[in-house]
């Protein structure tokens, strides 16, 4: 029997090519959207699962309160993983790990033209290869940390710096003074991990290098800069090692540490709750299986409008079959096997295009998922259960439907007179495009915030501005390098900060004005001409126009004014003994505009005061360029300069209005994902409006053939053809608009601006 049923429904495939391509079609589609959905959500989710004891790892990160602001330092001091394994019942082991930050350089000291600056390079303990899962190419687990000056590098790193070669036993050059021995190579760190490095070197080195020493001079339990990993010994032991901590710091404190509490996360929560990233797509993950879930959705409801829309063809077969002594049961069997058959086919082709798509369509969205994450296996079962969800989905209506035809109606003629499926079909037309529409407009809502980001006049005069950061190598040069800069045609103006635009920021900590407790206040460590060259306004100008050559001179934007507790016109008032105002600018965006304007206070040096802080820290040039500039040229031009006075560190560069887009890297992502997926809707639910429209204009043959011998035309009868789907349409946008501007007006409430 069921042999018979198998091939009646192949028959039924071939016998109608067009109806089965598009329903075979958008099913596959919809599957296929839901599938790469499928595969994101579930790599978000698996962060840091693959270690061995994921589940016992946890890491501490440090909470300083200063009034009603707090301060969060995903790191601890030095002696704090040791203190706490030996002092908490609870820790089973720990790893400390040290990131070096964005600029550090290294070179293979055989070759000049191999040497870059590194921005995963870590020092860690001797256990890193056993406390965690990375898999080694090279080397012992065991091994390839236990000696100073030892190195392990990413597979990437090995190819970078040694191509083909076994670097193994070869050595490395860090920051042009210390030389460290290659013990090992790492395979690709997964792409669903927290971790990320091309670098591990053993911790047994900071002692010796003269620029890490004050980093082991802590003797408590207390902030510092090495993030600390603890394996508990009982999953969930998170809350009670963070009283753990926090007692063990407050038992061995000499001073007041009532503003420091420590707080303890599980490392597979890291990334979805501590991610430090705004590239990320972390903010709107749950949005996606909705998503997922609508246009499978819609994909099922095409499947299942065809099926139907297709009964009145198989009417006189189910007739006969019952009349000939068929069950019911025996007919749905033979329904719900059509159904499966058309649903494992496009299931097939829905994995195809899903292998086959994968690395585009998240290069496109600028997502970084492994090929072979596709056979993870939690994936795959993921997959079944889809598959066997689909089927039951798909399969179900069609196969009760039509299996309930009463064969004295069929065999009268009276299941044309039915309307119950005409007004499913209809009731399902609407909800498809209600959410191909509500799409559309939340699309557009999204890429007019963008806009709105992208041209918002902020206060700061960012076109044209090139940032390029330097090292204390090229700040003992600044004043000859920013002259040479300087000095270039298209060069506009010159200045400099500590940092980029957009890419960080100092925090001073001050007592307001008549209050008790200390608050934070973001700072700028700018020279004179940073203030003009970026066009910020002033609220209240300074008395003196070179205030800037007298030290401890500040200038405050207006939240800065309001939040320490200042006069309308502060001018000359110090403030906490730390510093003097020297004026007031307007308020400017100096961050995301998610957020409200914060407090700002600017310390201008002079540029010959500053030369000396450049050297000791480094700092960041601003060249602002003329119009209609050759920015390539220009470009070429400053990287001369910058090599003439440093050849050690690479020549970087960026333009401030990058940098600015660069903010809202999560909501572009969500344009193009909201693009995609409308545009997946909107061929799902066209397709389904096309094979309808077909089978209706199929079904009235006759009436069109008479009409056009009684002198109809053709567009007359296109729009008679037409008339009920636009309307349908219509119905669908009217309810569509006002649900898509409450979930708008919704998303939107989580911006200021």
């Amino acid at each position: 029997m069921f042999k018979n049923h198998c091939k009646t429904a192949w028959r039924n495939l071939v016998k109608n090519p067009v109806f089965s391509a598009i329903n075979i079609m958008g099913l596959a589609i919809g599957l296929t959207v839901c599938m790469l959905i499928m595969v994101y959500f579930e790599h978000e989710k698996s962060y840091d699962s693959f270690h061995k004891n994921a589940e016992r790892i946890c890491w501490v990160q440090s909470k300083l309160k200063f009034g009603n602001d707090s301060v969060f330092i995903p790191a601890i001091s030095f002696v704090s993983g040791p203190m706490v394994k030996h002092g908490s019942p609870l820790v089973e082991d720990y790893m400390r790990l040290k990131h070096q930050g964005k600029n550090t350089l290294v070179q293979n000291p055989q070759s000049a033209s191999l040497k870059f600056t590194e921005d995963q390079f870590y020092f860690a303990d001797k256990d890193f290869f056993n406390f965690f899962s990375f898999s080694l190419l090279k080397g012992s687990p065991k091994t390839v940390l236990n000696k100073p000056f030892t190195v392990v590098l990413s597979s990437k790193a090995a190819a970078r710096y040694f191509g083909s070669e076994n670097p193994v036993g070869k050595t490395i050059k860090y920051n042009d003074k210390y030389s460290f021995t290659v013990t090992g190579v790492a395979a690709k760190v997964p792409s669903n991990s927290s971790i990320n490095f091309d670098f591990v070197a053993s911790m047994a080195s900071i002692g010796s290098i003269d620029e890490e020493k004050n980093n082991l001079k802590a003797d408590n339990i207390d902030v510092g800069s090495f993030t600390t990993y603890f394996l508990v010994k009982n999953k969930g032991d998170e809350k009670q090692l963070a009283a753990s901590i926090n007692k063990l710091a407050q038992t061995g404190s000499k001073g007041d540490q009532n503003n420091t509490t420590f707080m303890v996360t599980a490392l597979t929560k890291t990334h979805l709750d501590f991610n430090e990233t705004s590239e990320s797509n972390i903010k709107y993950l749950s949005l996606f299986p909705f998503v997922a879930g609508l246009i499978l959705l819609l994909a099922l409801i095409n499947y299942m409008s065809l099926a139907t829309a297709r009964s009145a063809t198989r009417a006189k077969e189910i007739g006969v079959r019952k009349t000939m002594g068929a069950s019911r049961k025996s007919i749905a069997v033979q329904f719900f096997i059509e159904s499966a058959l058309y649903t494992s086919i496009s299931f097939v082709l829905a994995y195809s295009l899903c292998v086959l798509i994968q690395p585009p369509f998240f290069n496109f969205l600028g997502i970084d998922v492994d090929a072979s994450f596709l056979q993870n296996s939690g994936i795959l079962l993921s997959f079944a259960a889809l598959y066997i969800t689909t089927i039951i989905l798909a399969a179900a209506y069609p196969s009760v439907l039509l299996s309930a035809y009463k064969p004295i109606m069929v065999l009268y003629g009276r299941l044309t007179r039915q309307t119950g499926a005409l007004s499913v079909r209809k009731f399902f037309t609407v909800f498809q495009f209600t959410i191909s529409v509500g799409l559309i407009i939340c699309g557009i809502v999204i890429d007019r915030q963008m806009y709105f980001f992208k041209h918002f006049n902020t206060g700061i005069n960012r076109q044209n501005v090139i940032m390029v950061p330097f090292a204390t190598s090229i700040g003992k040069h600044y004043g000859a390098f920013k002259k040479d800069v300087q000095s270039i045609a298209a060069i506009k103006q010159v200045s400099t900060a500590h940092y980029p635009m957009y890419k960080g920021y100092d925090i001073f900590m001050v007592t307001p004005k008549g209050g008790q407790q200390l608050v934070t206040l973001p700072a700028f460590s700018v020279d004179e001409n940073f203030i003009p060259m970026l066009g910020l306004q002033w609220k209240t100008h300074p008395d003196d126009p070179l205030y800037y050559n007298k030290k401890g001179m500040a200038v405050l934007n207006e939240a800065a004014v309001e939040k320490l507790g200042l006069k309308n016109a502060p001018l000359h008032e110090k403030v906490d003994g730390q510093f003097e105002v020297a004026a007031v600018v307007k308020n400017f965006n100096f961050a995301s505009l998610q957020n409200k304007i914060e407090a700002l206070a600017l310390f201008v040096s002079h540029d010959n005061d500053t030369a000396s802080a450049w050297g000791k820290a480094g700092g960041c040039l601003f060249a602002k360029l003329q119009p209609n500039a050759d920015e390539g040229q220009v470009i070429q031009l400053i990287k001369a300069a910058y090599e003439k006075y440093d050849r050690q560190k690479p020549f970087e560069y960026s333009f401030m209005d990058d940098a600015y887009d660069a903010m809202y890297k999560a909501e572009d992502k969500m344009l193009k994902i909201f693009s995609v997926f409308t545009v997946f809707t909107i061929l799902i639910a066209s397709l389904g409006l096309l094979g309808l429209t077909a089978f209706m204009a199929v079904q009235r043959t006759k009436e069109v053939g008479i009409r056009k011998v009684l002198g109809a035309s053709v567009a007359g009868i296109a729009v008679l053809l037409s008339k009920e789907f636009m309307q349908l349409v219509l119905i669908a946008i009217l309810i569509a608009s006002p649900l898509a501007w409450w979930a708008m007006h919704l998303w939107l409430q989580g911006f200021a601006y």
